[in-house]
């Protein structure tokens, strides 16, 4: 069995003794090796074939790796490649952080260091064949253990658009909440990969569903007490069901507890604030307030002006913390409406 497999990699340097070195040392180890030395060269050979790793020289005849880089991270489905930046050793020079002001010297006008667009790895030259073969399988692992993240989470995704699907009236809902639940995040200050946490959590959330007999969450007539107990397992069947994706642990903390009130009166867990995780009491107040808006079958949907009152009602008594609230009324309705038709859906009533 091969220690490191194969993989089609791209190089893009503008010396080409370094670029005949490169392509020898990895294509003796059985990898499929693509060069070029100028960017547009490169965005033309990344729309046409399929690569597992990048490898660009932060000075390139046309432009500049970094500015490449973004680009890649930035392409729609290039955006999990793994990017390795080739640079020469006299360009690192002694600094609290070399690597970025590397990035701002050669990317000045893309957010290189900002929204997940600077590269994955820093290659420094001269390096030695063998520790070179081995950072470029250590990109090919990274390829590979990104396929599979993206694998499982479509699968995941898929189980959650199904479960949607079956009442179209409540159509477009998960979307609607990754989008405002995102929002809502920026404008409290979340970090970038909480923003994603967020995005993921409004298709996920209710994947515990999924394990719900159907019968009971198109009940007409009120729950009984047991049936009750029965719905409310969800948060924590959906945990479960997506703890086997290393990607999804920031995740589950929202998938569990985004039904919990601050005042202790929610479900499974019955936290109240402070106990609650910040981004899991973020992401209740837009499901909450998506959910008046949408059809359920035991209740007709309410326009928008009334469910804000009604969720400001219920921070009043100590449901949702007040400050989210406003946030939501203040921050994210007024500009919902763009963003919400980017994403391709919109409001269940007006």
């Amino acid at each position: 069995m091969q220690a490191h497999r194969p993989g089609d990699l791209l190089i893009v340097d503008g010396n080409s003794q370094f670029l005949t070195l490169a392509a020898t040392t990895l294509s003796r180890r059985g990898h499929s090796v693509r060069v070029c030395a100028y960017a547009s060269e490169a965005r033309e050979h990344l729309e046409q074939y399929s690569f597992d790793a990048l490898l660009c020289a932060l000075e390139l005849p046309d432009g500049s790796g970094a500015e490449l880089c973004a680009w890649t991270k930035m392409h729609g489905d290039l955006a999990t490649l793994p990017v390795a930046m080739l640079v020469d050793a006299e360009r690192v020079a002694p600094s609290s952080d070399p690597v970025a002001e590397i990035m701002r010297d050669y990317a000045p006008n893309a957010p290189v260091l900002g929204g997940g667009l600077a590269p994955d790895e820093f290659i420094v030259r001269p390096i030695r064949p063998e520790e070179f073969v081995v950072r470029v399988a250590a990109m090919l692992k990274m390829r590979r253990y990104r396929d599979e993240i993206t694998n499982a989470l479509g699968a995941l995704i898929s189980i959650a658009e199904g479960i949607e699907e079956q009442d179209k009236r409540a159509r477009g809902h998960c979307r609607r909440l990754g989008t405002l639940a995102v929002l809502l995040g920026a404008a409290a200050g979340f970090d970038e990969y909480q923003l994603l946490s967020l995005e993921r959590a409004g298709y996920l959330h209710d994947i515990g569903r999924a394990q719900i007999p159907g019968a009971l969450l198109e009940k007409v007539q009120p729950l009984t007490p047991r049936e009750q107990e029965i719905v409310r397992e969800h948060p924590i069947l959906g945990e479960r069901l997506c703890r086997g994706v290393m990607a999804l642990t920031p995740v589950l903390p929202i998938i569990r507890h985004h039904h919990e009130r601050a005042d202790g009166s929610g479900y499974p867990d019955k936290l109240k604030e402070g106990q609650i995780p910040p981004m899991a009491s973020l992401f209740s107040v837009v499901d909450v307030f998506d959910s008046m808006m949408t059809w359920r079958p035991y209740r007709p949907p309410l326009p928008r002006w009334q469910a804000l009152e009604t969720l400001r009602q219920e921070s009043d008594k100590g449901y949702w913390n007040r400050e989210l609230v406003e946030l939501f009324a203040t921050q994210v309705l007024p500009i919902a409406d763009d963003h919400l038709r980017v994403s391709g859906v919109s409001w269940p009533v007006s």
